[in-house]
């Protein structure tokens, strides 16, 4: 077999992994959250298996892995390129320390810029998160008591939050970065690969999207915009944690940064009077309080295009 037979072997066998991939992920996690999650909320009668439902979720993170260990197996490409490995050589231990803590520093600039816009959200005085350990039976609870704890889970999140959270952001990310990444990153070019994986892990989270998980139900244009606001926020943090990925030839830094968006997102809803506008923010997955998170994205593609050109 020359070498032009083997390349085109080589593409259809990548794609063949892809195709298998992305239509176990797919279908799996939608069939999943559909009976899990999407009956069980819309439902509302479940008080049950409404309170699992963050457990249930759980579950679903560790689909496309799932998926990436099964294309894996029956391509039979096997795991030689495993994208688990730690390498901190050449001063690559810089894009570990970028994605452990540069989410917890985009989200907080994006709570300022949100606050800045919704003013009337703000309060330092936490009305809305001691409305909600009311709700929950808990009373007595003093503004200087909560903003203390907003402090130290604040602080916890950034220096454990990466940890405590690398078992299920394993689940997603040894499928999106280790897999899905490496199988598009030789057929595009670093800003088509960001918007396509960007975009099929955002539609990877529709069901949810379209259950409130994310933005609630009380946002103009639902669930259309709320579709819209989670695939450019996929697209703004994927962007990071394939950047990462793509300088250390590991998924490590991607599951770091991943755990570390999990644990520190919500520290915004603690200095709001009302929650705050869910599709907007005070949540990075916010279009507003989410702009930070683009801005880097733009930056990182326009550093992947200025290396792609130093290769050829």
């Amino acid at each position: 077999m020359n070498d032009y037979e083997n390349r085109a072997s080589d593409e259809k066998y990548k794609d063949r992994g892809l195709i298998i991939y992305l239509a176990i992920v797919f279908v799996s996690t939608y069939i999943y959250e559909y009976f899990a999650v999407i009956r069980v909320v819309f439902s509302q009668t479940d008080n049950y298996n409404i309170a699992n439902i963050p457990l249930r979720l759980s579950v679903a993170m560790f689909i496309p892995a799932a998926g990436a260990l099964a294309a894996r197996l029956i391509t039979g490409e096997g795991f030689r390129e495993h994208r688990l490995s730690v390498n901190l050589k050449d001063r690559k231990y810089v894009f570990y320390l970028l994605a452990w803590f540069a989410p917890s520093v985009l989200t907080v600039i994006g709570c300022l810029i949100y606050f800045i816009v919704f003013r009337e959200d703000f309060s330092v005085n936490m009305e809305y998160i001691i409305g909600v350990y009311e709700s929950r039976g808990v009373s007595g609870i003093t503004s200087q008591a909560m903003r203390m704890q907003a402090l130290s889970q604040g602080i916890t999140a950034i220096i454990l939050g990466p940890i405590v959270n690398c078992i299920t952001c394993f689940g997603e990310e040894w499928g999106w970065r280790g897999y899905l990444v490496w199988k598009l990153k030789d057929k595009l070019k670093p800003v088509p690969l960001m918007l396509v994986t960007g975009v099929i892990w955002g539609l990877w989270h529709l069901p949810l999207t379209v259950a409130g998980h994310n933005y609630n139900y009380d946002y103009p244009g639902y669930p259309y915009t709320g579709v819209l606001a989670m695939i450019v926020f996929c697209i703004s943090l994927g962007t990071l944690l394939s950047y990462v990925t793509l300088k250390t030839g590991s998924c490590i830094p991607a599951i770091i940064g991943h755990g570390a968006i999990n644990s520190f997102s919500a520290i915004g809803v603690y200095f709001t009077n009302n929650g705050g506008h869910s599709l907007f923010g005070p949540s990075p997955a916010g279009l507003i309080a989410g702009l930070p998170f683009l801005i880097m994205a733009v930056i990182l593609m326009w550093l992947m295009v200025k290396d792609d050109q130093k290769e050829k």
